[in-house]
């Protein structure tokens, strides 16, 4: 079968203490937008294989991928194999979710053409074991609240549809090596969660939302990477309602207005060229 795995977006992360597992608690909100990898999968009658169209990503046996499909045949009792095949769109170590998705897709469609021996929440308790993003993409939700490792997810039904020109630079960001420096800044203790969470599940209403949207990473990402906040600058100069870093970075996006955003993402590819690596989407909520 084929299947589309998503990119996500962070709308707001708040980075909280360190657990004793050495995750940090974390609030945030969690947006499925339209850049996609493509998967088939496969049974296969000659052993499992994994192959991507990107060969930097580890296929073999210890990689996640291949971690998923063991998990999922020990989980269903199942002795088969597969045959897996992965067109990467999505910017790998981007804060983008590439990879959490691609889990979440891959369980989705073993689940599928093995005649849906598992349950929902046992594919939830399987991909939170796998990654802390990839419950929220296997719940299928437009948009999610996610606490804890942001691994427990809340999903809202019903949201406002954003439009976006999105800037990844050319380098992938070690999300361990962000959260490892944490503990160097001072982090803004506030009451704004709980306005996200009144605003978004009130009015819905990207015009209300904007001006409470923030990363807590992001300033520990610009101390290391200035040249982000020049980004940050060109989306707001386009006309952007709001510019901010995704995840652990280093993706920039910009939350624009439908009309603006084919002429934003057009001067956003002349500002930001593909011949020196950048990568420039324009993507809408899913």
């Amino acid at each position: 079968m084929d299947i589309m795995a998503p990119a996500k977006l962070n709308l707001y992360l708040e980075v909280e203490g360190q657990r004793e597992d050495g995750y940090h608690e974390i609030k945030t909100l969690f947006e499925r937008v339209s850049v996609y990898d493509r998967m088939s999968v496969e049974l296969s009658p000659a052993g499992t294989t994994i192959e991507t169209s990107d060969p930097g990503i580890p296929t073999g046996p210890g990689s996640l991928l291949f971690d998923t499909i063991s998990s999922f045949k020990v989980a269903s009792g199942i002795n088969a194999d597969f045959s897996v095949r992965i067109e990467k769109n999505i910017p790998i170590g981007a804060g983008m979710g590439g990879g959490s998705s691609d889990v979440a897709s891959l369980l989705i469609s073993l689940n599928r053409i093995t005649g849906n021996r598992l349950s929902s929440d046992t594919l939830l308790e399987i991909g939170g074991s796998l990654g802390a993003d990839v419950p929220f993409f296997l719940t299928g939700a437009s948009f999610g609240l996610g606490t804890g490792r942001g691994d427990i997810v809340r999903t809202v039904e019903t949201g406002p549809k954003l439009g976006h020109v999105i800037v990844n630079p050319p380098l992938q960001v070690s999300t361990k090596m962000i959260y490892d420096r944490v503990p160097g800044f001072t982090l803004t203790k506030d009451d704004a969660w709980d306005r996200i969470l009144a605003l978004f599940l009130g009015k819905k209403d990207p015009g209300f939302l904007t001006g409470y949207l923030r990363n807590d990473l992001q300033q520990i990402a610009l101390q290391e990477y200035r040249f982000l906040g020049d980004v940050i600058s060109f989306l707001t100069r386009l006309g952007a309602q709001k510019a901010l870093m995704t995840g652990s970075g280093p993706t920039i996006f910009g939350i624009f207005d439908a009309e603006f955003i084919d002429e934003a993402e057009s001067e956003a590819r002349k500002r930001f060229p593909e011949k020196e690596g950048w990568k420039v989407f324009a993507a809408y909520t899913v």
